[in-house]
């Protein structure tokens, strides 16, 4: 071990070196990530990395691939309810069998009808009707951020398999009676004031009310203009493209445009799931904030473009004198292949996009310096304000578009349950270790 992890991370990494399965959970900026690329670095065996979302694979930098990409799992219209109508490949045979962890991260957002049938084709690659076919999983995530994604259409299905529309990944079938220990990380890095800390609690927990949310809504900008550096977090992708688009244009200037490069299985991806735009349009003096970790930045830095090349640009960081050089950047998709691991994939491209607004679902996992929380019509989901809010610092950083309500504090009711039967040891007899 090391001292790169805290002491309640070590508690965790000590029960995966056992061969225990692990339900991680911690709030936003209790250090989730840093820990699965410290378990991928240092734990003896073959460890394979997934997400449910390709955005959120690549947000780790350790080659994690989609669930979808590492269990061969096809696209379906309709769920995965009938676990025997899909084959098991070969390609996801042979990395099931060969490696002795599976981590998956941002749980939360995980359908139980993908989990159940992940959990199906693990048994059947392995041989064997142990959970997971004997895997160590370690499963990351906050269940009060984004959940899973069921539409409309799937709710009666969702209903009949699982007792409720609205399900989640603790609904799974395969979970009922799984030797899976639940662990909370309690230490908060991104935050240092317990104050705002507790009121990312309440918005959490759906209890944002009275002195709380006067404090936050005495945040809102009340027509005034937000600070030129603040990033505008919103639900709807719309409204974020067409900001991004309309301060571009603005701006004096010729476009530079800069093509990403896809190869193997980036070639299936989503063009708006990838870190990067595949058509990157800039200007001299755009706005920019950076996709991934580097010499010089984290993913969510932002900055000012100050020069733009052929191959490259030069950006100016917040609070920085001088600009950097910034070239391509290489996201790999890796997967253990007998002795080694394999590359299957990789994205070359210029590691920023235009920084004047995000979804609230691309902003998880970063960092930023100042936002404004932007409702355009509603929050939709729960989790959606938690994400926003714990995406920055500190109170101070954070603006308003408009003042919100306490209703904008969406939290489900079977998610807050779940967490206190996790916290009260009552689910299933799995005891909720609390490190304090």
């Amino acid at each position: 071990m090391t001292q790169a992890i805290t002491e309640e991370q070590c508690r965790v990494y000590e029960e995966l070196v056992q061969k225990r399965s692990v339900l991680l959970l911690g709030a936003a900026g209790t250090g989730k990530s840093e820990f699965i690329r410290h378990v991928c670095k240092n734990m003896a065996g073959k460890v394979a990395v997934a997400a449910p979302t390709a955005m959120a694979a690549m947000n780790l930098a350790v080659g994690a691939v989609t669930i979808h990409s590492l269990f061969q799992i096809p696209p379906s219209a309709t769920g995965y309810f009938d676990a025997d109508l899909f084959a098991l490949k070969s390609r996801a045979a042979e990395v099931l069998k060969s490696i002795n962890y599976l981590v998956v991260d941002e749980i939360s957002m995980v359908r139980p009808d993908l989990f159940d049938l992940m959990e199906n084709l693990a048994r059947r690659a392995r041989g064997s009707d142990n959970f997971f076919g004997g895997l160590c999983l370690l499963l990351v995530g906050d269940f009060h951020q984004l959940p899973p994604v069921i539409r409309s259409d799937e709710f009666e299905l969702f209903r009949r398999h699982y007792g409720h529309s609205n399900a989640f990944l603790f609904d799974a079938k395969s979970l009922r009676d799984a030797p899976l220990q639940a662990f909370a990380l309690t230490k908060i890095f991104r935050q240092k004031s317990s104050h705002f800390v507790k009121i990312l609690g309440a918005v959490s927990g759906g209890k944002l009310c009275g002195r709380m949310l006067t404090e936050i809504n005495g945040r809102a900008l009340n027509g005034n203009a937000p600070p030129k550096e603040s990033l505008i977090i919103t639900p709807y992708r719309a409204a974020a493209e067409r900001k991004n688009e309309e301060e571009l244009d603005a701006l004096p200037g010729i476009i530079h445009e800069y093509v990403g490069r896809r190869v193997g299985t980036f070639r299936s991806i989503a063009d708006d799931e990838l870190p990067s735009p595949e058509r990157l349009l800039l200007k001299e003096g755009a706005t920019v904030v950076f996709t991934c970790n580097g010499a010089g930045w984290v993913n969510g830095s932002m900055g000012t473009v100050r020069r733009l090349g052929k191959n490259g640009v030069e950006v100016l960081l917040r609070g920085r004198k001088k600009a950097i050089p910034v070239g391509s950047h290489s996201w790999t998709h890796v997967l253990p292949n007998g002795g080694e691991c394999v590359e299957t994939g990789s994205y070359g491209q210029i590691p920023l996009r235009l920084g004047y607004a995000m979804t609230v679902h691309r902003t998880q996992g970063k960092t930023c310096d100042s936002i404004v929380i932007q409702r355009d019509r509603r929050f939709f989901a729960h989790g959606q304000l938690y994400v926003a809010l714990s995406r920055a610092r500190s109170l101070d950083s954070i603006h308003l578009s408009e003042k919100i309500s306490s209703s904008d504090a969406m939290a489900d009711g079977r998610v807050l349950a779940y967490c206190e039967n996790l916290r009260l040891g009552g689910v299933a007899g799995k005891p909720f270790v609390h490190n304090q």
